[in-house]
C-alpha cells in the first residue's frame, strides 16, 4: 500500500455540485482521509491502492485546500459560479514505489514528468437546483506540459439532511502537447525503452463518468464514497505506454470540519 501519489489530485474530490451550490460565509477548517483503488498511471492494467490525508481551510469565497490549492469561488444567484485556483500536479514517475507520483516500473526509459505548478480557472452554471454543467481549464505555471480542458455534467440524484447522492459525465480535452506530456513516445524515449514512437494530436482524451455519495452523521463528520468509470479516447488510447483503454476508480473517505 503505497503513499500520497498524482491521485491525490483526485482522491478526494468532492464535486463542485455540492461545494458550489452553497455559499460558505464562514471561516471552516475541514480534514480527513481518504483510500482510492485505481490504476497505477493512467493507461496502467495494475492497480494500486492509495491512501491521502485532507486539508480545507474556507472563509468566505476564499479556500486552502491539499486537493484544490489556494483560491477563490464565488456563486451568483441566477446559479452561474466562478474559481480561480493555484495548485499543482504531481507528474509520473517510472519508479513503481514513488510516494508522490503515480508511476511504473513498465515505464522505465520514458523519463518522469515534474510536478507543476498551475492555474485552474472554473466557471459553471446550475440550471435548475438538479442539474449543472461546468468547465475548467487546468494550465501549467512552472513546466511546458500543455494545457488540459475539462466539460461535464452535474445532476443532484437524491438529496436530504443526510445525504446527497449525484452522478457527474466529464470529457476531457488536452492540446497537443499535453497529451504528448502523458501519452506521447518521442524518439529519445523510444530508444530507451520498450515502446515505439508514439505522436497525439490535440483533443478529446478521456471520459469519466462517476456516481457520488455523501452522508452527514452529525453537524462535524461526513463521509464520501465514490466510484468512477473511465474509458480512454481515440487520441491516444493507442499509445504503447496504454495497456489498458478504460479502468474503474474506487474512493472513500472521512471527514471533520469544525
Amino acid at each position: 500500500m503505497k503513499g500520497i501519489k498524482r491521485t491525490l489530485s483526485v482522491i478526494l474530490f468532492l464535486p463542485f455540485v455540492t461545494y458550489a451550490s452553497s455559499v460558505k460565509n464562514k471561516h471552516e477548517i475541514t480534514v480527513g482521509i481518504g483510500t482510492q483503488y485505481a490504476p497505477t498511471y493512467i493507461g496502467a492494467d495494475k492497480y494500486d491502492v492509495t491512501n491521502a490525508p485532507y486539508f480545507e481551510w474556507t472563509n468566505g469565497s476564499w479556500f486552502v485546500s491539499s486537493e484544490k490549492g489556494i483560491g477563490i469561488t464565488h456563486s451568483f444567484d441566477n446559479g452561474l459560479y466562478l474559481g480561480q485556483a493555484l495548485g499543482y500536479t504531481w507528474g509520473r514517475t517510472t519508479d513503481g514505489d514513488s510516494w508522490l507520483q503515480s508511476g511504473s516500473d513498465h515505464l522505465k526509459g520514458m523519463g518522469k514528468i515534474n510536478t507543476a505548478l498551475n492555474s485552474t480557472t472554473t466557471l459553471g452554471w446550475w440550471m435548475t437546483p438538479w442539474i449543472g454543467v461546468e468547465g475548467t481549464i487546468i494550465a501549467p505555471l512552472t513546466e511546458s506540459q500543455g494545457v488540459n480542458y475539462n466539460i461535464g455534467v452535474n445532476a443532484v440524484l437524491f438529496n436530504d439532511d443526510s445525504n446527497t447522492l449525484t452522478a457527474s459525465g466529464v470529457m476531457h480535452y488536452g492540446d497537443a502537447r499535453y497529451n504528448n506530456t502523458w501519452f506521447g513516445v518521442n524518439e529519445k524515449q523510444s530508444r530507451n525503452s520498450e515502446f515505439k514512437s508514439f505522436n497525439s494530436t490535440g483533443g478529446l482524451y478521456s471520459v469519466d463518468y462517476s456516481i457520488n455519495w455523501q452522508h452527514l452523521f452529525n453537524e462535524n463528520w461526513s463521509g464520501y464514497a465514490a466510484l468512477h468509470y473511465t474509458t480512454l479516447a481515440n487520441h491516444v488510447r493507442h499509445s504503447p505506454i496504454v495497456q489498458k483503454d478504460d479502468y474503474f476508480t474506487f474512493t472513500i473517505g472521512a471527514f471533520y470540519s469544525f
